[in-house]
Parts: C-alpha cells; structure tokens; sequence
C-alpha cells in the first residue's frame, strides 16, 4: 500500500514507532535506548511514553526508570487472535464449501458502516467473484454486511448504515424502509442475498457466524457470476452456506 504522507497524523505515527519498537524489544528499554532507535527528541519521546502509559499501553518500571508493553497492549493483541481462532476454523469449512460448488467463498467482519474482508478461498475458475482481502464494502449492498447486520438488535443497525444509501449499481437498495425490510426477512430465512446489489452481474449468498455468547460477530458467503447462480439453485447454496456457518460457529464455542 502507497503511503500518502499528506493524510499522515505526525504525533499519531511517532507514537506508533514507540509502540512498535516496544512490541518488538527483546527486554525493556530506556528512555535513551527509545531516542537512540526513533530518532525522536528525549522530550518528546518522554511525552509519547507518558501518554501511552496513562491508557496503560506501555508500563513504566521505576526501580529501573525502563519502560515495556502494557497490559492494554496485550488485551489488544487478544482481540487480534480472535481474528486468528476465527480464521483457524473458518478457512478449511469455507474450502470445503468452494470444493462443492466451484465459487469463491468469503469470510467477513464488521467494521463501522463496512464490512472487512477478513479470509477467501477463491474459486479455481478463470471467471469469478474477487474481493481483496483487507478490503471492504459497505454493509447494506452485501449479502455479508446483510448477514451480519440482521442478527445484530435492531436499534444498532443506524449505528452500521452510511447516512446516504449511495447506490452501487441498479440493483443497490437506497431506502432505509425497504433495507429493514429486506434485514427482517434475512433474519426470519436464515441468509442474505445480495443479487447484483454491490457488483453488476454478481450474486452472494451470505450467513452469519456466531461467538459463543451467542452474539453474531461476521458472516461467510458464497459470491460467483450470477449466471452460475440460478434462481433453482439459491435455496440449495443458501443451505450449504448456512450449514457452513452453523459448523464455523459450533466450532468457535
């Protein structure tokens, strides 16, 4: 990824260089040793430390005046791995599903009003669905944004919609009233269908995946041209979705 330095937070990316050189430290390090390795001023990186270590990312040893990770650092690091438990289990279940019909499966997470493309096993034809990895799309136009969105309580679904249902294509749903409609009856099936809604001449079928506490925390979908998908064969991919997600899940606990 191109770095433009005009978007950049300055204090934002030098406090991260601290971090990061803390993260990767074999043992604490001294004030001196932070300045010495970020080139930052000892002022300034005084500054940055003692920030970080109000919010408890880094932890300050006054025996020895060295400074380490924190625990919030490491609290960070757990929500990471369950990025890495989810991907774990999802990515063979979601490689069986590609074996069977041919498509390119997708794993997904909320993010905002986004949905992150977090995992794929992509299809073995020349002709097929490609998202990127680390890539997104907004909630509402996708069957994994819809999947995720319909099992969260209703009164959190503002909270993950942009103010302005931008179209994507014809097909894109614009109106709040028919995307709640469309939210109930993904909740009462089981799956979303997003027929060309994000992409022309696309169809996905999505379901969600949910944590042990029940809570629903992403989605996996089927995506493939929508020639490949016809209507006669939606209910049989759209089962083979969910019993897919309903596997990732049993898992997950």
């Amino acid at each position: 990824m191109s770095i433009n330095s005009n978007y950049l937070v300055k204090p934002v990316d030098k406090a991260l260089q601290v971090l990061t050189l803390l993260a990767d430290a074999d043992n604490e390090l001294s004030l001196k040793e932070i300045c010495q390795r970020t080139g930052l001023p000892k002022t300034t990186a005084f500054r940055y430390l003692y920030t970080l270590s109000t919010h408890g990312y880094v932890a300050h040893n006054g025996d020895n005046d060295l400074y380490r990770l924190g625990p919030r650092s490491w609290q960070l690091g757990q929500s990471a791995g369950q990025y890495t438990r989810l991907l774990e289990v999802a990515l063979p279940l979601m490689g069986t599903l590609r074996d069977r019909f041919d498509e390119t499966v997708n794993l997904g997470v909320l993010n905002h009003s986004d949905v992150i493309y977090l995992g794929m096993v992509e299809s073995r034809r020349a002709l097929r669905m490609q998202a990127t990895i680390g890539g997104h799309d907004p909630t509402y136009s996708t069957s994994l944004g819809k999947a995720i969105l319909a099992f969260l309580p209703e009164d959190q679904w503002t909270a993950h919609v942009t103010t302005r249902l931008t179209p994507r294509t014809e097909r894109t749903i614009t109106s709040r009233t028919a995307l709640r409609q469309d939210l109930a009856l993904t909740r009462q099936r089981g799956y979303a269908i997003d027929q060309g809604e994000n992409e022309e001449g696309s169809c996905c079928i999505g379901a969600p995946i949910f944590n042990r506490q029940g809570r629903v925390t992403a989605a996996v979908s089927l995506s493939a041209p929508a020639s490949r998908l016809p209507i006669a064969q939606l209910a049989e991919v759209a089962s083979a979705v969910m019993q897919t997600a309903a596997l990732i899940s049993q898992q997950l606990e």
